[in-house]
């Protein structure tokens, strides 16, 4: 994840060469080449001083200046003052660090000044720091930011995972968004990733679709709209229609409950509960099949990509949740109680107080089957888990799955599906099982509400003697998307008790579907600001720029923030949004769209640059040399908001860059022009890389 600075020897050892100037200055960031340099300073001051002390074991935490007036970076050496370290006042030590890190002289140093109670201000050579900057930047191009820390890794990321059940809706772009991005910029760091959409298509929520096509058919339910799918009604618009209606019925049916449970039976075991009752496990794989296909054509108006379909029917039919089942039964992990809530199921013992089970009791203990031998979600994420470790190749497991492939992607990519079984023909066109899990790390991306069955998946790893996949398992978790007030309003909710916010329902159908969310940020981008005036921009740009707002606005915020969906807020042309960062990038490429169109040729290299640059350049330089790093960061911390927020960050300054400068067509200066024109094609390379890893397709003209 973020790549480290190679450690240097200490005092008794060779010390590192000082840096030489603009030979090396498109070597690495600012903070590392800082980093260096005091290592180097520290290493000559402990030797110089007689010092009992390893610079290995100091803490170097060079960061940006907290004000101009205190120069461009600094350090804090107060930590260095212990008996443990140096034994020496903070003062004291910033002056001997001050005064050997000036010997070096660095051509990317200018002044080194010490402040209290003991920091370390370091000023740059604004012209040898810039010029290293854009040769660096120039040189990797769309590389730029790319690493390999990574590398021969492989990490397996789940997210989407919708119920096969109705349409998406905005709740799960939040996750698909989040696990997408995730995704992208793990690639970035030389990971080999491996995108799952796992598809719970044995749940309950199949089952009462099932439940209510069967009460259609009978002519027993009522729904809003008709029983029968709406002229130009979608499959999985229509499925939500009457899974809002089966909910309504068992309320006014309690019987119904045989039903469901019929149903789920039949799902699990692959076959009718009885013989003169339809087969529903038939009936629940073709509507399964029909709406995650939906679901894929949603998600690929997003941006959003999968490398392989895993269904919970699969995982079940091929004997795997059997399998761990009976390991962990065998094993004294599970017990089964013969008194109590839980009687006769076999549940999970899990440390002290209370937890939310599926079925929203509160216990200590988890259920991973039920007493009529139903298994829970848990129970079953615990065998994916271990088969996304590559731990049930173990051939006297007897469990083997075929992937075969589902279609084309958008993006032209296959994508694979899981099956337990497979035809002779189907079995000519398969991938070998082990293209697909043996992963080194998993990662899950599942809302906050299920952070108690995770940390059951991961606990039961460990009971098995799985201690290195459990460690190895990341629980992505996030809140919640709600709906603002004048959302909920347009849904018909009562807001007159003016709440900040209101939760989704499915069952009870209070939601924006995805769909439905991007078309409306497309016909309101589309709408022209005048009467009878023609839209500003083309239906494909429009489509783009909502893509691009979407997107962002599910990703800018912390993971652990709930999003209160606003769509003005998400669509709106200035301030922290998706469409402002694309409209910085078509700023830029107008600028250079039009220094070409003048026959301006701008140089790939600069000999030098201006001798003082405006603030503005020199904000605009440094915030480019820190996107490797924060990339780096945010790809270790696996936080996508950082990404976010640093493509915001550029492209600010990058708009305070084109308020308070001349023009670059009408510069007179040639130097200054050359520089300029540079710094915009190192933004816009910049910004371009930061928006891909966002899953946001850059737009050259708006």
């Amino acid at each position: 994840m973020p790549q480290k600075n190679p450690q240097k020897k200490s005092a008794g050892g060779a010390e590192p060469q000082p840096d030489t100037g603009l030979a090396a200055s498109a070597e690495g960031d600012l903070i590392e080449r800082l980093t260096d340099l005091l290592r180097t300073a520290a290493a000559v001051y402990i030797r110089e001083e007689g010092l009992e002390a390893d610079v290995a074991t100091l803490p170097f935490d060079v960061r940006p200046a907290a004000q101009a007036s205190f120069g461009d970076y600094g350090m804090p050496l107060m930590p260095w003052a212990g008996k443990q370290r140096l034994g020496r006042p903070p003062m004291q030590i910033a002056e001997g660090v001050a005064e050997r890190l000036r010997t070096t002289h660095s051509a990317i140093i200018r002044e080194v000044s010490v402040a209290r109670p003991g920091f370390l201000n370091i000023t740059l050579d604004q012209p040898s720091v810039g010029q290293g900057i854009l040769a660096r930047v120039a040189a990797a191009g769309e590389g730029y930011g790319v690493a390999q820390a990574g590398a021969g890794v492989k990490v397996v990321i789940e997210h989407t995972a919708i119920n096969s059940n109705k349409a998406a809706h905005v709740g799960h772009l939040r996750n698909s968004c989040v696990g997408d991005t995730a995704a992208r910029m793990l690639r970035t760091q030389g990971y080999q990733v491996e995108v799952q959409n796992y598809i719970d298509d044995t749940g309950v929520q199949v089952a009462d679709v099932v439940v209510a096509q069967e009460l259609i058919r009978r002519g027993e339910l009522e729904v809003e709209g008709g029983p029968e799918p709406l002229p130009g009604e979608s499959f999985d618009y229509y499925c939500s229609r009457i899974y809002v209606a089966v909910g309504k019925a068992y309320e006014r049916r309690p019987e119904l409950a045989e039903m469901r449970r019929a149903v789920l039976h039949s799902i699990e075991h692959g076959g009718a509960r009885e013989p003169d009752l339809p087969d529903y496990a038939q009936q629940a794989a073709g509507l399964s099949a029909a709406i995650v296909q939906a679901h894929l054509t949603t998600m690929s108006r997003l941006n959003i990509y999968y490398t392989l379909l895993t269904w919970e029917s699969a995982i079940v039919a091929a004997g795997l949740w059997r399998h761990t089942f009976e390991t962990l039964r065998d094993r004294g992990i599970l017990r089964k109680p013969e008194s109590g809530p839980a009687k006769g199921a076999w549940i999970l013992p899990f440390g002290e107080g209370d937890s939310s089970s599926d079925e929203g009791d509160h216990s200590s203990d988890k259920i991973l089957v039920k007493s009529d031998g139903t298994a829970t979600y848990t129970g079953k994420d615990i065998a994916t888990q271990l088969w996304k470790f590559g731990i049930s190749d173990d051939p006297s497991i007897g469990v083997h799955f075929h992937f075969l492939p589902w279609g084309k992607q958008e993006n032209g990519e296959e994508l694979w599906t899981m099956r337990a079984t497979a035809t002779a023909d189907e079995a000519k066109r398969e991938a070998p099982a082990a293209d697909f899990g043996h992963a080194n790390r998993v990662v899950n991306v599942i809302d906050v509400r299920q952070s108690y069955p995770q940390q059951v998946v991961y606990e039961s790893l460990r009971r098995l003697g799985y201690v290195e996949q459990a460690e190895n398992s990341r629980h992505l978790a996030y809140e919640v998307v709600a709906l603002s007030p004048a959302a909920a309003a347009s849904l018909g909710i009562d807001t007159s008790d003016g709440r900040s916010s209101y939760a989704m329902s499915g069952r009870k159908g209070i939601e924006i579907k995805a769909d439905d969310l991007i078309n409306l940020a497309i016909e309101r981008l589309l709408a022209p600001r005048e009467p009878d005036a023609a839209p500003s921009m083309s239906r494909a740009t429009a489509a783009t720029l909502a893509t691009s707002a979407i997107r962002y606005f599910m990703v800018r915020f912390d993971l652990q923030q709930i999003i209160v969906l606003d769509i003005d807020q998400a669509l709106r042309p200035s301030g922290d949004s998706g469409v402002y960062l694309q409209y910085a990038h078509a700023r830029a490429q107008s600028i250079l769209r039009r220094l070409g169109e003048a026959g301006y040729q701008a140089p790939t290299k600069l000999p030098s640059l201006p001798a003082a640059l405006d603030q503005s350049e020199w904000d605009l330089l440094r915030h480019i040399d820190a996107w490797p790093r924060a990339l780096a960061e945010a790809t270790d911390l696996l936080e996508p908001h950082r990404v976010a927020a640093y493509a915001f960050d550029l492209a600010t300054r990058f708009s305070d860059f084109y308020d308070h400068t001349s023009p670059v067509l009408r510069e007179a200066d040639a130097s200054v022009k050359a520089f300029r024109a540079m710094l915009v094609r190192a933004t816009t390379q910049t910004l371009r890389n930061a928006l891909l890893t966002l899953g946001i397709e850059p737009l050259d003209r708006l």
